[in-house]
């Protein structure tokens, strides 16, 4: 009888707790996309980096406008005198024009700095969304990790009372039952750990989004396990052409190549147009013309005749190009060094993910029930019974890990990548 009592209550907990490990969706979800869109919107880091460019594009029309023109007046003290009678005061007004090409090369240079701060923003938005989509991985796993453990605390709760039956009826020993006790406590603490590391995560993803750190965030929505189905040679010609650093360097190339023009229009003189208005007093003459105004007209121009600072400006413009050229291989080399890198990583981690899925989970699953069947029999001590549980659901926490990383790696490829591949 006693038998038969101890058999009924462990397969009532055994199969009555295994639904607890369903995938069931509880409301309140947190989506990936909506949090990624709320950062592009309120995130100050991306604010900024926007407002950057922005105030760049500014200084176009600024490059490609003319110089201010002078107004100037002037005031004779000794009068001079003239057959029309004496200068009083005199108005000038005059213009300076740069040679032919100038004002447009320097619009092109601002141009281009402001297309490398457009890149550096895009830069911005792609780091941030990296973080977002890092903190939302670890979400995912922290929440996985503190049901399953709340569901393993659970079943040796149920296995502690069964310990107790057995042990009040002389088929255990109070060893189980301590043993019982003590997998509770240490399961205990491992939810406390794992409730203070999300609040961790949870804090630094309200910061991306510009939340309070304390602000409330849903479950992760479960996980889509993607298939990585492009090939390496595609994702190295999308991360030479999309990703924003290579761009920058790129645009870094084109502004010091217009800069070396610059240097060499600098050869040519600027004009500079001037009119001068003269009041002129009433004179003593018959003069018909006596005391009219006059003014006149004149054309200047700078003499570029100090070549050695001409030839050190066009020569620091030549090196620039060759340091900017240098940096944009430097980066592209380590752009597709961690393409490929990543590539095998995300390739690893789906492989790893498979593992779990079809193999290891089986066979906790399997040597679960058999530790079971032997606990029942006689053949299995309650340690064992133990450590068969516990591994099944330390894999089950494995799993879902291995799903977060996969989600990690995967973000931070399309990171390198300057577009999302799946």
């Amino acid at each position: 009888m006693k038998k038969i009592i101890s058999y009924f209550l462990f397969v009532l907990v055994f199969f009555g707790t295994f639904p607890l490990f369903s995938q069931e969706m509880p409301k309140g979800k947190t989506v990936l996309s909506e949090l990624i869109q709320e950062a592009l919107r309120q995130n100050p880091q991306i604010k900024a980096a926007r407002n950057e460019w922005q105030a760049v594009l500014k200084n176009i029309p600024q490059a490609k406008s003319l110089p201010d023109p002078m107004l100037s007046y002037s005031r004779f003290g000794q009068s001079v005198e003239t057959r029309l009678g004496p200068q009083r005061n005199k108005l000038s007004l005059s213009q300076k024009f740069p040679f032919f090409g100038k004002l447009s090369l320097k619009g092109e240079i601002v141009q281009s700095a402001a297309l490398i701060f457009e890149e550096q923003y895009n830069a911005v938005k792609a780091d941030i969304v990296l973080k977002v989509k890092k903190s939302y991985f670890s979400i995912f796993w922290f929440d996985k990790a503190l049901k399953i453990s709340r569901e393993e605390k659970d079943v040796l709760r149920r296995l502690s009372r069964i310990a107790q039956k057995k042990y009040e009826t002389g088929a255990a020993n109070q060893q189980d039952v301590l043993k019982a006790q003590l997998e509770i406590s240490r399961v205990t603490d491992k939810i406390l750990i794992l409730e203070q590391g999300k609040k961790g995560v949870v804090a630094g993803l309200n910061s991306l989004l510009n939340r309070s750190p304390d602000s409330f965030l849903g479950e992760a929505e479960e996980l889509q396990i993607p298939v990585l189905k492009v090939e390496l040679k595609d994702l190295y010609e999308w991360a030479k052409e999309l990703r924003p650093e290579l761009r920058k360097a790129r645009f870094f190339i084109k502004k010091n190549e217009k800069s070396l023009k610059l240097a060499k229009k600098n050869y040519y003189p600027d004009f500079k147009i001037m009119v001068d208005y003269i009041d002129i007093g009433g004179g003593t003459t018959t003069n018909v013309k006596d005391g009219r105004n006059s003014w006149m007209a004149s054309v200047g121009i700078n003499i570029p005749i100090w070549r050695g600072k001409l030839h050190a400006s066009e020569a620091e413009a030549a090196i620039k190009i060759d340091a900017s050229r240098e940096s944009y291989k430097n980066v592209e080399n380590k752009t597709l060094s961690r393409v490929n890198e990543l590539f095998f990583e995300v390739k690893t981690a789906s492989e790893e993910v498979n593992l779990y899925k079809y193999s290891l989970l089986p066979q906790a699953e399997q040597s679960l029930k058999a530790s079971e069947v032997g606990y029942l029999a006689g053949k299995v001590d309650f340690l064992n019974l133990l450590d068969s549980e516990r591994m099944l659901l330390q894999i089950k926490i494995g799993y879902f890990k291995a799903i977060a990383d996969l989600g990690k790696s995967i973000a931070q490829l399309e990171r390198i990548v300057g577009k999302e591949i799946f």
